[in-house]
């Protein structure tokens, strides 16, 4: 169970200055800048009345950088940070994904559905992700593996499971089993 009530993924234009920015109008305050956590990085922002803490992470493992939100003032903040910031939505994500040609754009796109993604998108994230599942690209077959990480719904566990049973790439199925170890 995720330890935040709410998480949006940012827009690769929508930069940290622009969050920054959005701070300051909403009056957050910075607490901790470029926190160091399992190889991204964290700025921890908190309200005015430091009841709700806003938590913007550069995930560089993965290249994507997203806000979760936590607290008592969590519906408010959320209100704000969906009006102020540019954010991918699954479906939107799930839309460029099929578009997709390249590998970065497949990428950034499975990433985005993932982080995005809420209990009601689950069965939808597992059919997209079984065909990208079947990408000739270990790369993208293994961000299907890291982005269940994130969003471990069981459509997206059985499809892991059928990375770690049969995928060519070697390192595709030895994650995909430590993905599972992890999720026991």
């Amino acid at each position: 169970m995720p330890d935040f009530s709410s998480r949006f993924v940012l827009k690769s234009g929508f930069t940290s200055d622009d969050v920054d920015f959005v701070a300051m109008r909403r009056g957050w305050i910075l607490t901790h800048h470029q926190k160091p956590e399992a190889g991204a990085f964290v700025d921890i922002f908190v309200t005015l009345d430091r009841k709700t803490e806003i938590h913007q992470v550069d995930d560089r493992p993965i290249g994507t950088r997203y806000l979760t939100v936590r607290g008592p003032g969590s519906a408010e903040v959320t209100a704000h940070v969906r009006h102020d910031c540019e954010l991918w939505s699954t479906p939107e994500a799930l839309r460029e994904l099929d578009r997709a040609s390249t590998t970065n754009d497949k990428l950034i796109c499975v990433y985005a559905a993932a982080l995005s993604a809420a209990d009601e998108d689950g069965d939808q994230l597992a059919q997209a992700f079984r065909r990208v599942a079947g990408d000739p690209d270990a790369g993208v077959r293994q961000s299907v593996v890291i982005a269940t990480g994130y969003f471990p719904h069981p459509g997206l566990l059985d499809l892991v499971r059928q990375l770690r049973d049969s995928d060519p790439a070697g390192h595709v199925r030895r994650n995909a089993a430590l993905l599972l170890e992890g999720t026991v």
